[in-house]
């Protein structure tokens, strides 16, 4: 299919050659870029937008890194595959970025682990991670050891801080507040977890926040009764 594929553009630049004043390079002049894969973030009208600066190029002296580099440029693509389909026609099949959580306000973390930050934010249901510059690796590996933790329980994350100071704070989704401080954070959310599970759960709309630094316990701040 291959072999076939290369003797037709042969053919066709020997036809090129003899056709008047046009140029080979005129003659497979990329006319147009044909996006293929499953789209659920970006739209093909972006890509379109994005490569568009392919279009006019020589399919014949057009390399296939550059123009990965292209494609790659959208936020959304995380890989992709290319052909050339002669004579005049680039096929580009995408691997989209399969978002994990917001990092911040307006970037995500890929389940791959890459920061991405596309022009207009999804609303998704994820957890949201806030933390210093270049601190996203340390802040996706303690998610994935807390939600080790949280496994056996309703508990889910909806905020992960990690202060510049190095302390950590959760939010869970029922909006209950705990600070873990910067030492056994795993140990201190267990405490949490039992506290929680004995006594607390029963009571989450009377709770401001849980303070789970103290070596032995937690303390709790109760909203006052008006």
């Amino acid at each position: 299919m291959r072999i076939a594929a290369l003797i037709g553009a042969i053919l066709l630049i020997i036809v090129a050659t003899f056709q008047g004043d046009d140029s080979p390079d005129t003659w497979f002049a990329i006319q147009k870029v044909e996006i293929k894969g499953q789209l659920k973030y970006a739209t093909e009208e972006e890509l379109q937008s994005n490569y568009s600066s392919l279009l006019g190029q020589s399919l014949l002296r057009v390399s296939l890194s550059s123009v990965m580099d292209v494609v790659l440029s959208s936020e959304w693509v995380a890989s992709a595959e290319i052909r050339k389909v002669w004579p005049n026609t680039l096929q580009v099949l995408v691997h989209e970025h399969t978002p994990l959580a917001y990092w911040g306000d307006r970037q995500l973390i890929s389940t791959s682990a890459v920061i991405i930050a596309p022009p207009k934010l999804p609303d998704l249901p994820l957890t949201r991670f806030y933390g210093p510059e270049d601190s996203s690796g340390v802040v996706l590996e303690q998610f994935g050891l807390i939600s080790q933790v949280l496994a056996s329980t309703s508990l889910r994350v909806a905020t992960l801080t990690l202060e510049p100071r190095g302390a950590w704070n959760i939010i869970f989704t029922n909006g209950v507040e705990v600070k873990l401080g910067r030492e056994d954070i795993l140990e201190r959310l267990q405490r949490f977890i039992a506290v929680y599970k004995s006594d607390l759960s029963g009571r989450i709309d009377q709770i401001t926040s849980v303070d789970a630094r103290y070596p032995h316990g937690i303390a709790v701040g109760w909203k006052q009764n008006k």
